[in-house]
């Protein structure tokens, strides 16, 4: 499928086409890997995202936010 590069500010991009953006889950904002192998450009969508448990992770300590576990300050136990 032949497209055209074409300049966009100090760089050189691409259009990928619609078709190809939806199999493999690409939007826009989507973050991409681009590498080369000496023959090829290659364009790799990036995963951004998480499971629970990967979130988790980057929890360190106590809870940061004690002011959500605190006692009633309003209407809360109707």
């Amino acid at each position: 499928m032949p497209t055209t590069a074409q300049k966009w500010g100090g760089s050189i991009g691409v259009r990928i086409p619609q078709q190809i953006a939806r199999k493999y889950g690409i939007v826009n904002g989507s973050q991409l890997n681009i590498s080369e192998d000496g023959k090829q450009i290659i364009l790799t969508p990036i995963d951004t995202s998480y499971t629970l448990d990967e979130l988790l992770s980057q929890c360190i300590g106590e809870n940061p936010h004690p002011e959500y576990f605190s006692e009633p300050a309003g209407k809360e136990e109707l």
